[in-house]
């Protein structure tokens, strides 16, 4: 999905007009229409205002290439120093940890609940794949948009979990 793309689906997903939205962003409506249609793309400070606006991370709409090892050692690293991440892993004979039989996991139940909601709509999407009757490159299309539709939805949370939060906190945003 575009940019434009995930603004218009949160905003829908509120049930707000993009009128609506400028007024709790202070951004033109005009101006939000043309970020849904791809026409502009917003600067750093406007999205921020969308996504405080929409009640969402900002993080939604940022694009991360992991193409390296660093690339997906950082976030893991990051994310281990802000939230309760488990790691865990069998051991040889000698003590070492045995890298096929890593796994990690999440202190915070909501995370791992929904990693297993995502979980199960990817065994869906293989099964489908994988059927005898190969699908279509309509059906395909429509499975895939299915799956973004899923990620979407998982995404929509702005339930605390950040190391040492107790409880329910929910993230509030500023206008």
């Amino acid at each position: 999905m575009t940019t434009g793309e995930k603004i218009k689906y949160f905003r829908n997903m509120r049930g707000i007009s993009q009128d609506m939205l400028g007024q709790l962003s202070g951004i033109n409506p005009a101006t939000i229409k043309k970020y849904e249609y791809g026409i502009r793309n917003p600067k750093p400070d406007q999205l921020l205002k969308i996504a405080n606006a929409l009640g969402i991370s900002i993080n939604i709409f940022m694009d991360f290439d992991i193409e390296t090892v660093s690339d997906v050692l950082s976030l893991l690293f990051k994310m281990d120093e802000q939230t309760d991440m488990h790691f865990e892993a069998e051991k040889d004979r000698n003590g070492n940890y045995i890298p096929s039989t890593l796994k990690i996991s999440f202190v915070h139940p909501a995370i791992n609940q929904k990693l297993c909601t995502y979980l199960r709509a990817k065994q869906v999407q293989a099964d489908f794949e994988n059927s005898e009757e190969k699908p279509s490159i309509e059906e395909r299309q429509e499975f895939e948009n299915n799956m973004e539709e899923i990620r979407n939805h998982l995404l929509d949370d702005s339930m605390i979990v950040k190391k040492g939060t107790t409880g329910i906190s929910v993230k509030l945003y500023p206008n």
